[in-house]
C-alpha cells in the first residue's frame, strides 16, 4: 500500500503539477492574448487612423481631379474658340490681297473721276461763260415790246432806225 500511496502521491503531484502548469501557462496566454489584443488595437487605431488620412488625402486629391477636369473642358471650350476664331481670322486673310486688288482699283477710279472731275469743272466753266454770253446775246437779240411781245432786236432796232432816221431826216428839211 505503500507503494500505492506512493503512486498515488506521485500521479497526484504530476496532476497538480500538470494543473499548476495549465493555469499557469493560462495565466501567460491570457496576458499575452490581451497584449496582443491591445497591441493589435492600438495598430488598429494607427492603421485605421493611416486610412482616414489617405481617404481623406484621396477625396482631396479626387475634388482637385475634378477642379481640374473642369478646368481642362474650360480650358478645352476656350482653345476650340479659339480655333474658330483663327479658321475665320485665316479665311478673313485669304480675302485681304483680294480686297488690296479691289482698294487699288477703287482708288485709280477715284482718281480717274477726280480728273474726270477737274475737266468737267473746266468745260462747266466754259460752258457757263457761254450761257452768259448766249444770254447776253439772247437778251440784246430780243427786245419786251408793249402788249407783252418779244420781238428780235434786229427788227427793232430796224424799226427803231427807220423812226431815227426820219426824225433826222425830218429834222434835216
Amino acid at each position: 500500500m505503500e507503494a500505492f500511496t506512493y503512486i498515488s502521491c506521485v500521479i497526484l503531484g504530476i496532476a497538480l503539477g500538470v494543473a499548476g502548469d495549465w493555469f499557469f501557462w493560462q495565466i501567460r496566454f491570457k496576458e499575452a492574448d490581451e497584449r496582443v489584443r491591445e497591441d493589435s488595437k492600438a495598430v488598429g487605431q494607427s492603421f485605421n487612423a493611416q486610412i482616414e488620412e489617405k481617404e481623406r488625402q484621396l477625396s482631396d486629391l479626387n475634388a482637385k481631379f475634378v477642379a481640374a477636369r473642369e478646368e481642362v473642358a474650360s480650358l478645352k471650350s476656350h482653345l476650340e474658340d479659339e480655333a474658330r476664331q483663327l479658321a475665320a481670322s485665316q479665311e478673313l486673310n485669304k480675302k485681304i490681297p483680294v480686297l488690296e486688288k479691289s482698294l487699288n482699283d477703287q482708288r485709280e477710279i477715284v482718281e480717274q473721276l477726280q480728273t474726270a472731275k477737274a475737266e468737267m469743272a473746266g468745260i462747266i466753266v466754259d460752258l457757263e461763260a457761254k450761257v452768259v454770253k448766249e444770254r447776253k446775246a439772247l437778251e440784246d437779240g430780243l427786245v419786251f415790246v408793249h402788249g407783252s411781245h418779244y420781238l428780235p432786236a434786229s427788227v427793232v432796232r430796224n424799226l427803231t432806225s427807220h423812226e431815227d432816221h426820219e426824225k433826222v431826216d425830218g429834222d434835216s428839211e
